[in-house]
């Protein structure tokens, strides 16, 4: 078994084969990809074409690669601040968000799960040279679509002009369609991944035993697993490198606390992470509070931090003057300490000093220490264990998109859906954000003080600094799970 992957294959035919994703995709409606209108080219044409279901693949990777782009719910959540013209600043602002800010975020994964459809049900059927492992591979994405909507989104439909279908019945189906994947064959380099994305979609379904058993199952086969999708300069940028790297003015700024963390990704080829180690123990670890086993859920988040430890770090020359909308400075020096609400202590080493040569984590990494949370107490300090418990997803998942559904963001479908999809009318299910009550309103997650801790002239003048709200403090309070309300 291949079983400690990431999934490094190029993107060199997508050139060659875009003409085949066009066809199906760009000129028909993203619910429905069968239809195809090119005069050259018919489904009988594909279904009759020589390794048809192996020849569509590259162009589902390459889908994938785009629907994972996290750069919008990196934005939603408190992670990233928006500080260009290139996304819109209503992102910020997660009450605000309407229908028609959403485009590509929806349709990506829509597109994808049309087509990963369109290859199963009309294209592999027909293929005598389609293997189990081409079907195994076109089920997962169907599946991880299913999967990516149901993190994101209120509720979406799933048939032409059919009625939405909510968060909660999309995460089923993702159950549905990865465990038929994973039935397809056993022993193939998608079987981990497979597992993984069950542990995560059981996760968010509330399934704990099952959850608990897929990421064992993983964990068993690969301690360090790490499954990723990779892009191709050429033809699929990484798209938080666009915005955090690429462009001269950075769009992204990451909330202080997080600074180290970023750029993550410091070329366009870099890949986002979809699966790894560190989230199955963390699964494990959220299993064990939600039984009101704080001692060993502590020893799993311990792991994981310890996981995330042992990967990989690059040195990477950043320009970014780290600038606020208004041209002023954000902490870029090492000497400034960040809190993460008043209430807090000041922590040192959160902030890289930039401009300048940064050593930055291209895969994971984390602000903990395994000993101290091996340290804390499991009677009389779960709130501490739990907030440590939170602040690892949010690091070890930087970046990956995933942030946002953890804080229990969803956002509406695009406007276009909703206009001419004539069961869906404007104040329907899945047409208007939801936001947890217990979420700081407006941007209130992104701010701290002071704003800039330089002078017009550039000058350090503290080296204090304190995020507003501490979004982690909140979800300890509310002891937020997909489990239920934590023990």
């Amino acid at each position: 078994m291949k079983a400690s992957i990431m999934d490094m294959r190029g993107f060199a035919p997508l050139r060659a084969l875009a003409l085949v994703s066009v066809m199906m995709v760009a000129g028909c409606d993203f619910l429905d990809p069968t239809n195809v209108e090119n005069p050259a080219t018919t489904t009988e044409d594909l279904a009759a074409a020589e390794n048809p279901t192996a020849s569509l693949l590259p162009g589902l990777r390459a889908q994938f690669a785009t629907a994972i782009n996290p750069v919008i719910p990196e934005v939603v959540s408190d992670n990233y601040s928006i500080h260009g013209t290139g996304i819109n600043k209503t992102n910020d602002f997660p009450a605000q968000i309407t229908s028609d800010l959403i485009g590509g975020l929806y349709t990506s994964v829509q597109e994808l799960r049309a087509l990963a459809e369109f290859v199963l049900n009309e294209i592999a059927p027909n293929d005598s040279t389609a293997s189990d492992e081409h079907v195994q591979e076109a089920r997962y994405y169907l599946g991880m679509a299913f999967l990516l909507l149901g993190e994101r989104f209120v509720a979406v439909p799933v048939v032409v002009d059919g009625t939405p279908e909510p968060s909660a019945t999309l995460i089923q189906l993702a159950i549905t369609e990865l465990g038929t994947a994973l039935n397809v064959a056993s022993g193939t380099e998608f079987e981990l991944p497979i597992r993984a994305a069950l542990a995560r979609a059981h996760r968010l379904a509330g399934n704990a035993i099952d959850a608990e058993t897929q990421a064992d199952a993983v964990l068993a086969s690969s301690a360090a697993f790490l499954y990723g999708r990779d892009y191709d300069p050429a033809t699929i940028t990484n798209g938080p490198f666009n915005f955090l790297v690429l462009r001269s003015l950075k769009e992204m700024q990451p909330l202080p606390r997080l600074d180290f963390l970023d750029p993550k990704f410091t070329s366009r080829e870099a890949p986002i992470m979809i699966a790894k180690a560190e989230e199955m123990l963390l699964i494990k670890a959220e299993v064990e509070f939600s039984r009101g086993n704080y001692g060993g859920g502590r020893e799993f988040l311990a792991q994981a931090v310890e996981t995330a430890q042992a990967r990989p770090r690059v040195n990477f020359s950043d320009d970014d003057a780290r600038l606020n909308e208004d041209l002023s400075e954000r902490p870029h020096d090492a000497s400034i300490q960040i809190r993460a609400d008043p209430a807090s202590a000041y922590r040192s080493g959160l902030v890289l000093s930039r401009p300048g040569t940064v050593n930055t984590p291209t895969v994971t990494w984390t602000s903990l220490d395994a000993d101290s949370i091996r340290s804390l107490d499991a009677t009389t300090q779960t709130d501490d264990i739990l907030h440590a418990f939170y602040l690892s997803r949010q690091e070890m998942l930087f970046l990956e998109g995933r942030r946002m559904t953890d804080l229990g963001i969803r956002l509406p479908m695009n406007l276009n859906e909703i206009e001419t999809n004539d069961n869906i009318s404007e104040g329907d299910l899945g047409t208007v954000v939801v936001v947890p009550a217990y979420l700081p309103d407006q941007d209130a997650m992104d701010l701290f003080t002071p704003a800039s801790p330089y002078d017009e002239d550039g000058v350090l003048t503290t080296t204090q600094v304190t995020i507003n709200i501490d979004v982690n403090r909140i979800l300890v309070q509310q002891r937020v799970s997909p489990f239920g309300v934590l023990p």
